[in-house]
């Protein structure tokens, strides 16, 4: 016979036994020692997330100017609203000056009355509803920084009530000058040149 001789079935079973018998036996149990230590140790816990509150000083001081600049502006638009109606007078008289027909002969009296009734509206009926002539120009020169044009001037004194006289040119210029003093006239009457040079030779 050649070759090798064939082993027993037996003897080939026996390594593959060992090794599943190697496998099966359960692992080695950690020393007291070892059990200590791993007692000893804790599982790895991620740091707490950041809270958003409270908020750090900048959010703080940034929100104070953001309310500080809300509020500055509300302000700034109430008080633009009130000047503006307060001024809707003002739009209303220098409209209907401008539809006055200065070549109509009682142009001269349609301007004036529009001029007394917006001075009637800033500073009371008691104080001007009943001035003419010299006081009533002198009423409108002395709260309004503007000087009335010798036109102007001729036109309330000498043509207001005069209908059968018509001077187109004193009328457009006492117009001019309404348009600019319904613009120009303030509460604070400005000072008269008697008031400023008193002052001056008093400092």
């Amino acid at each position: 016979m050649t070759g090798k001789a064939a082993l027993p079935a037996h003897a080939a079973q026996q390594p593959a036994q060992q090794q599943t018998q190697q496998q099966a036996q359960p692992a080695a149990q950690p020393s007291p020692q070892e059990q200590k230590l791993l007692a000893q140790l804790h599982d790895i816990h991620e740091p707490a997330p950041v809270s958003w509150w409270p908020p750090a000083p900048g959010w703080w001081m940034l929100g104070v100017l953001l309310l500080a600049a809300i509020a500055g502006a509300a302000l700034w638009q109430r008080r633009r609203r009130q000047r503006r109606t307060r001024n809707l007078y003002r739009v209303e008289a220098a409209r209907l000056l401008r539809a006055v027909d200065t070549a109509r002969p009682d142009a001269t009296q349609q301007i004036n009355e529009l001029l007394k009734r917006v001075a009637v509206t800033t500073f009371g009926r008691v104080n001007c509803g009943n001035l003419t002539g010299e006081r009533w120009l002198e009423f409108l020169q002395h709260n309004a920084a503007i000087d009335c044009p010798p036109a102007a001037r001729s036109a309330l004194l000498e043509h207001l009530y005069r209908l059968d006289h018509s001077d187109p040119g004193a009328a457009e210029a006492l117009r001019d000058y309404a348009l600019q003093w319904v613009a120009a006239h303030q509460l604070q009457p400005r000072k008269s040149q008697s008031q400023t040079t008193a002052e001056a030779a008093g400092v």
